[in-house]
């Protein structure tokens, strides 16, 4: 058998989340019956199907990445054949790995966050500048127990970097990092989109990322998940080979991932920067 990582688009509306589960649609369960349908895996136990990512209810991929082994080569056109006709889900992308390749361990993930400006003051670029203050203190390594869903995970993450574009209308928030806790970017957005209602106490940042502290909760609710995009998975020495007819069903699907922001030309520069970053 040879071993195949997949890249694959998704729409988070249209499903129960990702993660497959018994008797509901799920992202995962619609692409492993595609994978079985034709012919490409008998079952996710016998030919190894992992996902890097399992994403929640309405959150939306762009670049989610699932592996499985397979005796077939791979022809993507037939997979997507029978995914939703609607191209909700998309396999657009895929290459050959190491038998022992993982997707789940990608070298970092990128995450975008479409919020609305709301009632920002006129002046923008002051509030951004606020803004972009306050993720840097989110940046390097932090306890992050105050800043996501409790799993029992070790909530000591590392972020990357976290950087704030202004769009007309919306603000884009991009996340990298090797790793995400349940919820942590929705939670951290929400707590920077209300930071100027927050009581002095929860305003101290530095103190709420720290282990020892004497607040259980912020009492602030996550972002909403519609506006949530998992961009991208990063490896090393991956080469992707890229399905030309799936590529131009992603291009205008990330249109409408991006539907909130109307100004065309903003979809164009965003969706131009995302395949630009693919190396391809």
């Amino acid at each position: 058998m040879i071993r195949y990582i997949v890249q694959v688009y998704y729409e988070g509306k249209n499903y129960f989340g990702y993660q497959r589960q018994p008797n509901i649609s799920t992202v995962e369960e619609t692409l492993l019956q595609a994978l079985i349908e034709t012919n490409h895996i008998i079952s996710a136990q016998n030919n190894w199907f992992i996902s890097a990512s399992r994403t929640d209810k309405n959150v939306n991929a762009i670049g989610n990445v699932i592996g499985f082994n397979s005796e077939k080569e791979i022809i993507l056109e037939q997979i997507n054949a029978q995914l939703p006709k609607d191209n909700s889900i998309v396999c657009w992308s895929h290459t050959k790995v190491k038998e022992d390749f993982s997707p789940k361990h990608s070298l970092k993930k990128k995450y975008w966050y479409l919020a609305e400006k709301g009632n920002l003051e006129d002046e923008i670029e002051k509030e951004i500048s606020k803004m972009q203050k306050i993720c840097s203190l989110f940046e390097g390594k932090n306890d992050y127990r105050l800043f996501c869903k409790n799993d029992q995970r070790n909530t000591i993450r590392e972020i990357e970097q976290i950087n704030i574009m202004e769009e007309q209308g919306y603000i884009l928030f991009e996340f990298v990092a090797q790793s995400f806790l349940w919820e942590q970017v929705r939670r951290i957005v929400g707590y920077i989109m209300n930071y100027s209602k927050l009581s002095v106490e929860l305003k101290n940042t530095k103190a709420l990322l720290r282990t020892r502290t004497d607040i259980d909760s912020l009492n602030i609710q996550p972002a909403d998940p519609n506006n949530l995009i998992l961009v991208k998975q990063y490896y090393e020495d991956v080469k992707w080979i890229v399905n030309g007819k799936a590529l131009k069903i992603i291009r205008d699907k990330i249109s409408g991932i991006l539907r909130k922001i109307k100004q065309e030309e903003v979809q164009k520069r965003l969706i131009l920067e995302y395949i630009k970053d693919l190396n391809i």
